[in-house]
């Protein structure tokens, strides 16, 4: 058979909405030279799939590994990673957080060996992973297994990327680390990143801090202390970047086409506004892994766990997301993005 790119699908946390929205998203993703490749229990997945209504019409098969791939153009195999105790469906647990990791630790390996070329994330609970002994969530812990010192997180919503300033913080800390050579080392970072990802004079957003911008000063200090000075530097060194422009209005800009990528200053002003204007439809990728990750930007959904109305949007669109960036990385003089074309 002809070797092509192997996408896998972490099922995330067995106790919330993963293995639902995976048969969801699966029974109906269709996409040439790429394989999907769902992991987590089989026995559980077929449960899914029971739960979905698509036992009969969308018969699973269960895989032990890679090796025993024999459709390449199906989403049916599934990779078995064994759920080795009972757990409580919809509920905090350590056996949910101890097989969220392994889970993740199985896929990761298979991507950092070359054996896959992605991963697409499913909802994990930091309480269930802490429960289990493991701290932080997808981020630290995927960050741990590659053996490098940090990675960037990044929210896509339509054609907007979303960086951030800091993220898991106390927003008294948040604040605290809106200084001129944080926004400067981020923005620099920022138009690195997009590059990266195709954008030849990527254009970003500076969000202010203070309401409208402080106003001149009336408000607080930090848009003329930090920000313009940040800006004006970045500037110096050939970045384009804009601002500040109020934080009640720039995100909507950017989803307009005014910005290809926006650094929010801390967790919530980003969280906020992208998942305000499409809850479903907003997605999560990350950089400076060696390989492409991208993931769900929802929770496990434990209120609605194992009860058929999960919404498999997000997923599809984390999906097509790293379908996209596969095929970019792997075909030489893939079309570029571009505000002049």
């Amino acid at each position: 058979m002809k070797k092509i790119p192997y996408i896998l699908i972490s099922t995330g946390d067995p106790a919330g909405v993963g293995p639902e929205i995976t048969i969801k998203t699966i029974r109906s993703f269709v996409t040439p030279r790429v394989k999907i490749i769902p992991a987590g229990d089989f026995n559980l997945m077929k449960e899914a799939n029971a739960l979905c209504g698509t036992s009969h019409a969308f018969p699973l098969v269960k895989m032990n590994s890679l090796d025993d791939i024999k459709d390449l153009s199906s989403n049916n195999e599934i990779l078995h990673i064994e759920l080795k105790s009972d757990i409580q469906k919809g509920h905090v647990s350590a056996q949910s957080g101890k097989y969220s990791y392994n889970l993740l630790k199985t896929c990761s390996s298979l991507c950092l060996k070359g054996s896959a070329s992605a991963m697409v994330t499913g909802p994990i609970n930091k309480e269930s992973l802490k429960m289990a002994g493991y701290e932080g969530g997808h981020t630290e812990i995927l960050k741990d297994f590659a053996g490098i010192n940090s990675i960037d997180t990044i929210f896509c919503i339509e054609n907007l990327k979303i960086f951030f300033l800091s993220r898991h913080l106390p927003l008294k800390d948040a604040i605290s680390l809106v200084k001129k050579e944080n926004i400067l080392k981020a923005l620099i970072n920022i138009d690195n990143q997009m590059k990266m990802l195709g954008y030849k004079k990527p254009v970003i957003g500076l969000p202010g801090i203070n309401p409208h911008c402080s106003d001149g000063g009336i408000f607080g200090r930090e848009e003329i202390e930090e920000l313009l000075p940040a800006i004006k530097e970045a500037r110096q060194k050939g970045i384009n970047v804009e601002g500040p422009v109020g934080a009640d209005s720039i995100y909507h800009l950017g989803i307009k086409g005014n910005f290809d990528a926006i650094l929010s200053l801390y967790h919530d002003q980003g969280h906020i506004a992208s998942k305000t204007y499409d809850f479903y439809k907003t997605v999560t990728m990350t950089t400076g892994l060696p390989y492409i990750r991208t993931s769900v930007d929802h929770g496990t959904g434990f209120d609605i766990a194992w009860k058929g109305h999960a919404n498999h949007e997000s997923l599809i669109k984390a999906l097509e997301l790293a379908v996209e960036l596969v095929r970019k990385q792997s075909k030489p003089g893939y079309t570029e993005y571009s505000r002049d074309a």
